[in-house]
């Protein structure tokens, strides 16, 4: 591919086109409108979540009728297709894959999922996260890393590399670049700090980016995030998120680590860059510091970057280089054969995968009365107490544990489900059941965001202790594997690391004995207890 041919090609709006991704809303955004915003911005790429089944491909197919170059479009997949098309099927979250640790069984996972994601008209995910779960307290990273360990990364993410970029089905981008984990705020709402010294840092967060990049890593997400031991700069707020750090871009990721691939920004309307500088100058911000791809940019911030290259405060070589990068992305996705894929089917086994995942994933962590292991008798009546803190608030419907209620009710156990239990109505009706089963769907995927732990609401459930006065109480962590440390009084105790329907079937059926638990802690406890292996 003459990549230069094509560059010489573009006028200088549709380079700087070329390094924005836009967000189009598929469920707000008519073809017409669509069409309009193309024309306009002239974007290298668009992201797309909760499309109807193969929507993408429509609008892939109205972008390259206005587009010299094609459309690559990009989503999340960090778990499964179920955020680029409704109804997709969820692959636990990242902490379950990482107690899993089964590399086989991982990578024909991904691979099916980049076979149903390019059916669906998807190019490039925006996965895998590899940031280090350092700190037990971290909002952001949490359940969405594999592990605490480097060399635990390092695997679990080869495995999903390996199978999601197989015969160039999908693009890849590791994230969040310099490394979440550390911190126990959230980028989302703050610029973040990684607080790691220098030597530290290439020990471990940067153990796995070059070790990664020694097997093909098509992009890197920048994350507002700031690294203190590189940074050579700091404005009246403090140390410069990455995102907009030439020490970090164009110094360590592509100067000191080699990176060859696409650097692409984390979204630029979270808090933590956004607070830093207005909206519409980030992108030229970005562009300037050694980035190559704007994450939901305005058409303001676009018009900048224009302006800036005619103008020189931004040179056009610099964009260049950029557009070199995101042709070859493209080119390794095939987007330049346009019938590359166009007998692709996918397997069809991608929810049997996702269920085998689960099942290898649940971790007995403590079983101090012997309540695990035996086969429940048909007819046990089991109260379920489910601890749930909805996102972005809202009304409990009692659905968020409907999979988990009918698995055991299928396998012959009487079930009764309530939601945030008053522990009054608790202690009436405890002793009229065999076993309690206390589901906690607390998590940095599904709480507030700013925090995972315990609140007034929450621990009114415990108040008074009645229902740990139950001879037979099983608490599951459906999220945080760190739930125990604000339950430390659950003698038995088991984590599941997501809430995903097979995750609820999985644990329902490691709790009745039908299967075995066979989840490894990919975390350590350290000042909780000593760690399970």
């Amino acid at each position: 591919m003459d990549f230069e041919k094509i560059i010489n090609d573009l006028s200088v709006e549709e380079l700087v086109g070329q390094t924005m991704c836009l967000f189009v809303n598929p469920e707000k955004t008519s073809l017409e409108d669509f069409e309009k915003k193309i024309k306009e911005m002239q974007p290298g790429g668009i992201y797309l979540s909760d499309c109807e089944e193969y929507q993408a491909n429509k609008f892939i197919e109205v972008a390259n009728k206005c587009l010299k170059v094609p459309l690559i479009v990009t989503t999340d997949a960090e778990n499964g297709t179920q955020v680029a098309v409704k109804g997709g099927v969820t692959i636990p979250l990242q902490m379950g894959v990482g107690a899993c640790d089964d590399v086989e069984l991982v990578e024909e996972a991904w691979h099916e999922i980049a076979r149903v994601s390019r059916v669906n008209g998807f190019h490039w995910g925006f996965n895998p996260v590899v940031d280090i779960n350092f700190n037990f307290r971290s909002p952001e990273c949490n359940v969405r890393s594999f592990s605490d360990r480097p060399e635990h990364v390092i695997k679990m993410t080869s495995a999903t590399l390996k199978g999601y970029r197989k015969d160039g089905l999908q693009a890849c981008t590791l994230k969040h670049f310099p490394g979440q984990g550390i911190d126990e705020r959230n980028s989302h709402f703050v610029t973040t700090v990684n607080t790691l010294s220098k030597r530290q840092w290439m020990k471990t967060y940067g153990k796995v980016y070059r070790e990664l990049f020694k097997q093909g890593v098509d992009s890197v997400m920048i994350g507002h995030i700031a690294l203190p031991a590189f940074e050579t700069e700091k404005d009246e707020l403090g140390y410069l998120p990455a995102t907009i750090s030439k020490s970090l871009m164009t110094g360590l990721l592509k100067g000191k680590l080699g990176f060859k691939g696409v650097v692409i920004s984390d979204a630029l309307s979270m808090v933590g860059l956004a607070t830093r500088h207005p909206l519409d100058e980030l992108p030229l911000l970005f562009l300037q510091a050694g980035g190559d791809m704007v994450l939901f940019p305005h058409q303001e911030g676009c018009d900048k970057v224009v302006e800036a290259v005619k103008n020189g405060s931004l040179s056009v070589e610099r964009v260049k280089d950029a557009v070199r990068r995101i042709l070859k992305l493209k080119e390794n996705v095939h987007l330049f054969e346009p019938d590359y894929f166009k007998d692709l089917k996918p397997a069809g086994n991608i929810k049997e995968l996702a269920l085998k995942i689960a099942q290898k994933s649940v971790t007995k962590i403590r079983d101090f009365n012997n309540l695990l292991g035996e086969k429940f008798e048909k007819g046990t009546k089991i109260l379920m107490v489910n601890l749930i803190k909805p996102f972005f608030p809202k009304e409990l419907t009692g659905e968020d544990f409907a999979p988990l209620k009918k698995e055991l009710e299928a396998n012959g156990m009487i079930v009764t489900s309530i939601d945030n239990a008053d522990y009054n109505h608790i202690n009436k009706i405890k002793d009229d059941f065999d076993v309690i089963l206390i589901s906690s769907k607390l998590s940095s995927d599904n709480y507030d965001g700013g925090s995972q732990r315990i609140d007034w609401e929450i621990v009114m459930t415990f108040w008074d202790g009645y229902i740990m006065d139950h001879p037979k109480v099983i608490f599951v962590s459906f999220g945080d594997p760190y739930k125990i440390f604000d339950v430390p009084y659950a003698k038995t105790y088991i984590n599941a690391y997501s809430q995903f329907p097979e995750t609820q079937i999985a644990v329902a059926r490691a709790v009745i004995g039908l299967e075995k638990f066979t989840g490894k802690s990919p975390v350590r406890f350290e000042g909780f207890f000593e760690r399970q292996v």
